[in-house]
């Protein structure tokens, strides 16, 4: 039994005569007719009847032919299969990305991914600056997101973001009275801030020193998410990435604009060695594009309104 015979067999049954079967297949009815008997020998099971020129399958024809469109449908699921991986490179992602954004802004873009692409597998994983880094660097994931400026060797980067801290206030503390919070008004204030391990630290002790607000901060944390949770508590006041605001709680917690701007900035990491991959192109394409609608990238004031927005929605 081989390919040849059951296409010559399927086509049959389909068209209802050998002659209609041979003319789709490009071939003769005898060449058809030739292709049935040797089936029917391999099988050993009677196909069809003859009855005044027409042929008919017979019960077990009839059966051995619902078996054969069960694999055919098989293979037209591979063949989907195939060409969705032609287009959408491995079928698989790996991403490694930093708190900030694995926490909320990656989910929201993957959920939008998968309802276009629902059979790519995704794999995110949070980890370190430095653990994104080195992933990215042996090529053990497809596509990293960081938030410190790459230095690793065999990274491509490109700057994602840049977006201006926000103040987070515990929600009944007086400073949410004010539309922005200036660096001098955090003078004796309980500071919870980024750690060293963040660009942005060192900017930002200078700026508060600078305005007489240098006392030692109350908690460092590398995690924005981190230090929301905490001034959610009422442990003291943060500087945070505004994408640490998307999902906050607006009953426990407030963001303002603080000035002076002091910028965040994200950046993409890519394998330098890595062939084109359409998977990762098509998913960095729709981060692009979801982080210019909801941030509006490179105006902080609108940035904020995007941010605020988007957790609005998301509640």
């Amino acid at each position: 039994m081989n390919q040849r015979q059951i296409e010559a067999f399927r086509l049959v049954m389909l068209r209802g005569s050998m002659t209609a079967a041979a003319e789709e297949l490009g071939t003769s009815q005898p060449s058809i007719s030739r292709l049935i008997a040797e089936l029917e020998t391999a099988t050993g099971l009677t196909l069809f009847v003859r009855n005044g020129g027409r042929i008919h399958a017979t019960d077990a024809g009839s059966a051995f032919y619902r078996e054969v469109e069960r694999s055919f449908v098989g293979l037209e699921k591979l063949e989907n299969s195939a060409r969705e991986i032609r287009q959408l490179g491995s079928g698989r992602l790996r991403i490694v990305a930093a708190p900030v954004l694995a926490l909320s802004f990656l989910p929201a873009v993957i959920e939008r991914f998968l309802a276009a692409y629902p059979r790519v597998i995704v794999s995110l994983e949070m980890r370190s600056e430095g653990t994104i880094q080195r992933w990215v660097s042996s090529a053990y994931c497809d596509v990293g997101f960081a938030t410190a400026t790459p230095d690793a060797f065999g990274v491509t980067s490109a700057e994602l973001y840049r977006l201006p801290a926000l103040c987070a206030l515990p929600a009944r503390h007086p400073l949410t009275a004010r539309e922005r919070i200036e660096a001098g008004d955090l003078r004796g204030e309980r500071l919870i801030l980024p750690s060293y391990a963040d660009d942005t630290r060192s900017p930002l002790d200078r700026v508060l020193r600078s305005a007489g607000a240098g006392q030692v901060p109350a908690i460092e944390t590398p995690y924005g998410a981190t230090i929301c949770a905490l001034v959610s508590r009422g442990l003291g006041i943060g500087i945070v990435n505004p994408l640490a605001a998307v999902d906050a709680n607006p009953r426990r917690i407030v963001f303002r604009a603080f000035v002076p701007q002091i910028m965040f900035r994200g950046f993409t990491l890519c394998p330098q060695l890595q062939l084109p991959n359409p998977v990762v192109q098509v998913f960095l394409e729709l981060v692009r594009a979801m982080i210019a609608r909801e941030v509006e990238v490179g105006d902080g004031s609108r940035a904020r309104k995007g941010l605020s927005g988007a957790a609005r929605r998301r509640r």
